[in-house]
């Protein structure tokens, strides 16, 4: 009954096309129709597909009803079920059928018979996507900070396009897609806003950016230059900051004041939102010392720890760190190192990123001649206390105009000031989600090895069995592991094979806790790599036959619970990297070739990862062997 009702409204349309908005009738010229400059798609609902697409639909099998349920799908955004409904003027972008296909909830298109069949889809209607507003507001809040102007998502999942969504009427030629106003008129009408916050728009005015002083390129910029606000306004959104960036890129010594000026009346919001972000860095890159330097005296007085710990703010910061001399940044790792910021900083997604940063610049460093100056002018200040100005051994005189006060500390007083920091609070940092990174890279970096031994002798030993078994402690136990120093090491090992009294009644030491734990496993891993001398690092002063002995120790322990390890796929591991290397097949060679490739997928899927914190934040937890 369902599927009569819709044939007969399918055949009254077919007999009886409806009025269009100029009094014209529907037909079968319906494509070049739709394109037509004076027609407009209403907001909810398209118009109907030319008769030999209803007839495709209407002997479709899809169309057949297979139910009391089931109803078919119309072609029509808002239903064909009950007639159609009175048409609306045109508020949105004129688009023919075969575009509109392609954007419309229907997905799973197939061919049967050489006919089309359509499954309705779960994604919103097209009319909840046609507003470039709500585009922008729904990017504002999505947790993807790193977007680019060239691809963007409707809410399910596919490519759409906000060309031509804000643009004047008359501007935009659909029939081969080119805008037609020129830059100048462009200026001129006062349309500029609403062409650099479109997408195609943005590009357009990109492309065809105007020469260095020229008259265009003047009147440009009292354009922006009327309101104080529009340039915010730009910086911020999601098109129009790409043209901000693209000014930077190509302006003259007078348009950079201007734009250094403008960004230094917004410096903190700008650090904050996820599109003006970047067009902060790219003043940095591109901006000369002498006017990008006063925009971080607006930073002064900020909340430096919310810009550290902001998932867009961050990168800023970083930025600053990479780009200016220390004597510009300190004041930001005094403000950082306070005791109540450091674990706010430290155990933060972000904020342990830029610790780290910190760390690596300030101990790998080549202090640049000013840097030297400055840090020379600091001790001298700090033994005569004469003003502004330092008289040097040999006559120099130094100002504090070039680098800031002389109260600002030297890097090596800034690098041990955070270094006793980590070491004094070690076990609660490597037990930390992120902050374990930080721990791990001081671990790892050659140039602080002094403090390695600290981290290891303060907070390592002694504790190696409970933190072993922690899930982001053995991390930094692995990396101890394998990148102490040969007593260190020593140590390290004695006390996991000796160091524990076995208990009483079970009779199990510490090696046969960590053997069979779900995070121990990987220390056991790790110290089995390191006794076959395999791996990333191989200590050459670590003695062989000390090398051996650790190694027959842990192969009579393996072996004697061979039979229990068979049941875990991380002991399955660990046999089989006592097995190669005695030169013996795999425990799982012989099987059948899809179960071993399963095994060796589920096995590199729930390997200790080792992957850099630098690339990425995402982590691959240590998952129970009772799970796997």
């Amino acid at each position: 009954q369902i599927f009569l009702t819709y044939s007969r409204k399918m055949f009254e349309i077919q007999q009886h096309p409806p009025i269009g908005y100029d009094g014209k009738q529907f037909d079968n010229s319906y494509s070049e129709y739709a394109l037509s400059p004076e027609f407009g798609s209403p907001p909810n609902r398209c118009v109907p597909p030319p008769p030999q697409f209803q007839q495709d639909l209407s002997s479709s099998p899809s169309m057949r009803s297979s139910g009391p349920m089931s109803m078919p799908f119309s072609p029509i955004v808002g239903g064909m079920r009950s007639g159609m409904a009175p048409m609306h003027p045109a508020t949105s972008t004129p688009r023919s059928y075969r575009n509109y296909s392609d954007e419309s909830p229907v997905k799973n298109g197939r061919r049967y018979n050489n006919r089309s069949q359509f499954t309705p889809s779960r994604s919103p209607p097209t009319s909840l996507l046609s507003s470039p507003s709500f585009h922008r507001a729904r990017n504002h809040l999505s947790d993807d900070s790193r977007d680019d102007s060239n691809r963007s998502y409707d809410l399910g999942g596919r490519p759409s396009s906000h060309r031509n969504n804000t643009l004047p009427v008359g501007s935009f030629d659909p029939q081969n897609g080119q805008i037609t106003y020129t830059f100048e008129r462009i200026v001129e009408e006062g349309v500029f806003e609403k062409f650099a916050k479109d997408k195609a728009g943005c590009h357009y005015l990109q492309e065809n950016y105007p020469e260095a002083n020229s008259a265009l390129r003047r009147s440009l910029f009292r354009e922006i230059d009327k309101d104080e606000r529009f340039f915010e306004e730009m910086c911020k959104d999601v098109f129009a900051n790409f043209f901000v960036q693209r000014m930077i890129e190509k302006s003259t010594p007078e348009e950079q004041r201007w734009i250094a000026e403008a960004i230094s009346r917004s410096m903190f919001p700008l650090c904050m939102n996820r599109y003006s972000c970047r067009v902060i860095q790219k003043a940095i890159e591109h901006l000369p010392d002498e006017m990008k330097v006063p925009l971080l005296d607006e930073l002064h007085n900020e909340d430096l720890v919310m810009l550290t710990v902001d998932q867009n703010a961050n990168h800023v910061i970083q930025k600053i760190f990479n780009s200016f001399d220390l004597c510009h940044w300190s004041f930001i790792i005094v403000a950082l190192m306070k005791e109540n910021s450091f674990f706010s900083v430290v155990e933060n997604k972000y904020g342990c990123r830029v610790i780290q940063l910190a760390i690596e610049l300030l101990s790998e460093l080549k202090s640049s001649p000013e840097q030297i100056a400055y840090e020379h002018a600091t001790q001298v200040a700090r033994r005569r206390r004469i003003g502004s100005v330092v008289e040097m051994g040999d006559g120099v005189e130094w100002a504090t105009i070039s680098c800031g006060s002389f109260e600002n500390p030297t890097r090596d007083q800034l690098l041990q000031q955070m270094m006793s920091k980590l070491v004094e609070h070690c076990e609660r940092l490597s037990s930390n989600e992120f902050a374990n990174y930080v721990i791990q890279h001081v671990i790892t970096a050659d140039c602080l090895s002094a403090y390695r031994d600290l981290i290891i002798e303060r907070c390592l030993l002694c504790k190696l069995l409970s933190l072993s078994q922690e899930k982001y402690a053995s991390h930094v136990v692995e990396k101890a592991l394998e990148h102490a120093a040969p007593q260190m090491l020593k140590e390290m090992m004695d006390e996991i094979f000796d160091g524990y009294v076995p208990h009483p009644e079970t009779k199990k030491d510490a090696l046969d806790i960590l053997l069979f734990h779900q995070f121990g496993n990987y220390v056991v891993q790790r110290m089995l790599t390191i006794c076959l001398g395999i791996g990333e690092r191989k200590n050459p002063r670590l003695e062989p036959r000390t090398r051996e002995h650790w190694m027959l120790r842990l192969e009579e322990r393996i072996n004697r619970n061979a039979g229990k390890l068979l049941r875990y796929s991380s002991g399955k591991k660990i046999l089989d990297m006592l097995r190669s290397a005695r030169g013996q097949p795999p425990i799982n060679h012989g099987v059948s070739h899809s179960s071993h490739h399963q095994n060796q997928h589920n096995s590199s899927n729930h390997y200790h990862h080792q992957q850099s914190h630098s690339t990425s934040l995402s982590h691959n937890p240590r998952v129970p062997d009772q799970f796997r």
